[in-house]
């Protein structure tokens, strides 16, 4: 039961913050820069293209949840977490690599901090089997 819990709570949590970066970003990306501590940008589009892609990956965990919920299976909030901590992964060596190469301004070292500890979460739970059956 703790099992299932975690589970919930954490794909909640990490796929409502990446959901509600990701519109954030769509829809104020000047605010959103702002927050981070990063500077503004000419052309908001690309901060917004971001946004999209981020939002998306929020979604798949919502969508491997309603799954779970409708058919009580976890094969497919399994495969979320499975293909998110990737994503999380080789997006913080792609932001922690451009911002020591100046690429990209130290605010986004955020970034890095958040996506690296989902993943690394993420890989530690699946590895222990979090969604094996008891």
């Amino acid at each position: 039961m703790i099992k299932k819990q975690a589970i919930l709570w954490l794909s909640v949590v990490a796929g409502g913050a990446d959901f509600c970066t990701g519109v954030l970003l769509i829809c104020t990306p000047h605010l959103a820069l702002a927050m981070m501590g990063a500077p503004q940008v000419r052309e908001p589009v690309w901060i917004q293209y971001i946004g999209v892609f981020v939002a998306c990956v929020g979604l798949s965990y919502i969508a491997g949840l309603l799954s779970w919920w409708r058919s009580g299976s976890q094969v497919r909030l399994k495969a979320a977490w499975e293909l998110t901590a990737l994503f999380r992964g080789a997006v913080g060596c792609f932001v922690a690599i451009e911002v020591l190469r100046s690429g990209l301004p130290p605010g986004w070292t955020m970034v890095v901090a958040i996506d690296w500890f989902w993943a690394l979460l993420q890989i530690i739970l699946l590895r222990a089997g979090f969604f094996q059956r008891p």
